[in-house]
């Protein structure tokens, strides 16, 4: 089949007619690789809470805007199996007690939530990552250089005994997160006196 031409008035072409097979050869396939490269990787709202009961889940906008909010750069994760009443005070400010207090009924409050399956969620959004940083570089009351703190895994200094010092933490990625936010902010923000509500021993 020859190309076609449909004419105007003054016999110039306003429309090709060409084979169908050709238009998807060279139109579709065209079409479908840009619109492919627009879509934006998917960011779910919520991370679901294996161990938080009937439909528990973190609410992504509210966590995500908590952390922006306050500045918070990092936090101990805190993966522990215990009481929340047995926490100690400096385990009090971690994402376990967050998610305890903030996500999930308090009949499940003394379950712990933050396990792997959590962690590697939350980091597969893209808007957290998860470090490693040296304890003794993490006390109260000095400053903390997180160059000097972090431990990769290629570090020289990781041995057994440095890993047992080793706090695992989840660190916010500042400019995805700040653009995730602008587009879904959260209906009930965390109060940022969150924590004077978990038990005391």
């Amino acid at each position: 089949m020859n190309h076609q031409f449909i004419l105007g008035e003054n016999q110039e072409p306003l429309f090709a007619v060409i084979p169908y097979n050709e238009y998807m050869r060279v139109f579709a396939s065209k079409e479908q690789t840009v619109r492919e490269s627009e879509t934006p990787k998917g960011i779910p709202l919520s991370i679901r809470l294996p161990n938080g009961g009937p439909g528990a889940a973190i609410n992504l906008p509210r966590f995500v805007e908590y952390w922006s909010r306050k500045g918070i750069l990092s936090m101990p994760i805190n993966q522990r199996a215990k009481p929340f009443k047995d926490f100690e005070s400096r385990e009090r400010l971690s994402v376990e007690a967050l998610v305890r207090m903030c996500f999930v009924s308090e009949s499940y409050r003394n379950t712990m939530q933050v396990v792997t399956e959590v962690t590697d969620q939350l980091v597969a959004t893209g808007l957290f990552q998860l470090v490693k940083f040296d304890s003794a570089r993490m006390r109260d009351g000095e400053l903390f250089v997180r160059s000097a703190a972090l431990i990769t895994d290629e570090d020289e200094r990781l041995d057994i005994e440095k890993y047992s010092r080793a706090v695992k933490c989840l660190e916010i990625v500042k400019n995805a997160a700040s653009q995730f936010i602008a587009a879904n902010k959260p209906v009930d923000p965390i109060r940022d006196d969150w924590w004077r509500q978990i038990p005391s021993r």
